[in-house]
């Protein structure tokens, strides 16, 4: 460590703690505590003592500190967070992508589908006009033929 640091915290002071009884409603009193909980700052708090008129009385000791303690915060790693955004990016432009491929497929087939319908059935009657005919002789007989 740096003498630098290690000269500021040898400057650096503790905070004091205090003691004080919180008098009040039952609501009131459990306010207070939770305010001193969640800062950070409890650090001991007695049993609720109940008073006839309904009053709680509870004593608690407390850091004694200016500012409360700063909340808890996870930062994310910068590296993590730029793979997910990237992996993200590229997962929902592979999707676009596809979509519009797809579209222009349906698009070229609805377009299409008359000519296309068309060479098919065009192709199937030459099909069956060629599988129909039967072996004939080229106009010279031979002994085979029977013609």
């Amino acid at each position: 460590m740096p003498s630098t640091a290690r000269t500021a915290l040898a400057h650096r002071t503790r905070p004091t703690t205090l003691t004080r009884r919180v008098v009040g409603t039952p609501a009131e009193v459990a306010a207070a505590l939770a305010v001193l909980r969640e800062s950070g700052r409890l650090m001991f708090a007695d049993r609720p003592h109940q008073h006839p008129d309904g009053r709680v009385t509870v004593t608690v000791r407390f850091l004694n500190t200016a500012r409360t303690a700063p909340p808890v915060v996870r930062r994310l790693r910068r590296g993590r967070v730029i793979a997910a955004i990237a992996i993200t990016t590229a997962a929902v432009g592979a999707l676009a992508g596809i979509g519009y491929l797809a579209a222009q497929v349906a698009y070229t087939v609805q377009r299409n589908a008359p000519a296309v319908v068309g060479v098919v059935l065009v192709l199937l009657v030459l099909a069956v006009l060629l599988l129909r005919r039967k072996a004939t002789c080229g106009g010279l007989h031979c002994s085979g033929c029977q013609h």
